[in-house]
Formats: C-alpha cells, sequence, structure tokens
C-alpha cells in the first residue's frame, strides 16, 4: 500500500513539473516612452524630448507622438517616419526624421499576427477586443502592446495639433487651433498602443489607447479622438518571440 501510494505521488510531481514546464511566462513587447502627457497638459512642458534623428529605425519600427511645442503630429510605420503640420489653410504633410518630439512612444514588432474582423466596435470595445484577443496570443496585457489597423472605419474623428497657434494655453485650445475633422468610410492604417498603467504618459486619463491614422492615399495623417469600426477590417498584433 505504500510504495502505491509513493508511486502516485511521485506521479503527481512529476505532471505538476511538466504542466509548469510547459506555461510560458506572457511574452512583453519592447518599447521607448520620452515625455509624459501630463506634463505637456498640467505644466505646459512643450519642449523636445527626443530628437528622432538620434534613434535608429528600421522595417520593424512602429511609433507615434507629437512635435516639439506641439505644432504637429508624429507617425513611424515600418521606420517610415511622417509628420503633419496643421497651417491655417493646408496641411504640411513630410517624410523626414529631422524633427523633436514632445512625447513620443516607439517598438519594434519584427512579425505580426493578423486577426481578420468583422464586427463593429467602438474605441471602448476595442480597448476590451485587443486586450482579450493580445491574452490569446500570450502577450503580457499588463504591459504596452502595440498594434496595427486596416479598415474603412464608418466614422474616425481626428485632429491635428497646433499649439504655436492657440490663443490660450490648454489642450483642447491646442486642438482647436489646429485641424480637425471626420472621415466616413475611407481606408486607412492605424498605429496604436494599448496600456491600462499609461494614463497620463501616452494615453489620456480614462483611456487605454493612443491611436494615429495615415489615410491610404498618404494625403491625411493625426491622431485619433474617436473611432467606430463596421464590417470586414484587419487587427494586427504583435507575435509572441519563442523563448
Amino acid at each position: 500500500m505504500k510504495s502505491i501510494n509513493k508511486r502516485h505521488i511521485g506521479l503527481l510531481g512529476l505532471l505538476l513539473l511538466m504542466s509548469c514546464q510547459g506555461k510560458q511566462e506572457p511574452y512583453k513587447t519592447s518599447y521607448q516612452v520620452y515625455g509624459k502627457l501630463m506634463e505637456i497638459m498640467q505644466q505646459n512642458k512643450l519642449q523636445a524630448r527626443v530628437k528622432l534623428s538620434d534613434l535608429t529605425f528600421d522595417a520593424n519600427s512602429y511609433g507615434l507622438g507629437a512635435m516639439e511645442g506641439l505644432k504637429g503630429e508624429i507617425l513611424i510605420s515600418g521606420g517610415k517616419v511622417i509628420t503633419s503640420i496643421a497651417n491655417p489653410d493646408s496641411i504640411l504633410m513630410e517624410s523626414s526624421n529631422d524633427v523633436s518630439a514632445a512625447l513620443l512612444v516607439t517598438t519594434e514588432v519584427a512579425e505580426w499576427n493578423t486577426l481578420n474582423m468583422n464586427s463593429s466596435e467602438t474605441m471602448k470595445g476595442l480597448e476590451a477586443l485587443i486586450e482579450s484577443k493580445a491574452s490569446e496570443f500570450n502577450l503580457d496585457t499588463n504591459d504596452v502592446i502595440p498594434f496595427k489597423i486596416e479598415a474603412s472605419p464608418k466614422q474616425l474623428n481626428w485632429h491635428i495639433i497646433n499649439a504655436s497657434l492657440a490663443t490660450e494655453q490648454n489642450h483642447q485650445a491646442y486642438k482647436e487651433s489646429g485641424k480637425t475633422g471626420v472621415l466616413e468610410n475611407e481606408s486607412v492604417e492605424i498605429i496604436g498602443f494599448f496600456s491600462k498603467n499609461h494614463q497620463g504618459v501616452f494615453t489620456h486619463h480614462g483611456s487605454f489607447l493612443h491611436l494615429h491614422f495615415i489615410s491610404a492615399n498618404g494625403e491625411l495623417m493625426g491622431h485619433v479622438d474617436d473611432l467606430e469600426l463596421s464590417g470586414n477590417w484587419k487587427l494586427e498584433l504583435p507575435k509572441a518571440e519563442k523563448p
């Protein structure tokens, strides 16, 4: 009887060991953050936090942010730096890393998991969806998760900030002094970052998302204020690297 119990205990221990060995820790993506939204909003610190020319980008580089002085928006997609500046009567789009950022979030993603979606999602719904799908792919949902979206949103509300034209020193005035608009059913690429722990750093309070978009024709890029997805669209999440 004693030998049977010992065998059972030994087998149980082996199964527990195999279970522990088979379980992988959630994958954390690499990222860098320069500047903080709370310092921009509350302390009006608009100075440069990093020169993009001092950073190295390649085909795996993605990011978003705001230019020094909040005079425009920044998007990095596949290593290409794109800026947009809202002038009183036009929007200036350029592709150059010869700019500085008051706020910048960057990441390196070598491979993506592509999900073909057919659903309607708001910004809040997108938060929940990203967290759920990231967990399925063994990504650490308590850390920063970059993502990409290809879609023709039912509605996309956007702005391009320009503090240099503002008559008051607050975020709403900075937005209103730039350009705002709404896209409907237009094809865009969206680069975004999800985090439950960076409110006031690179997401606004009450939100886990920061998103920038660029139109399919490359003629418009800006910050996504609100979003309504519907129909067929693609969500891409980082592919966890094998240990």
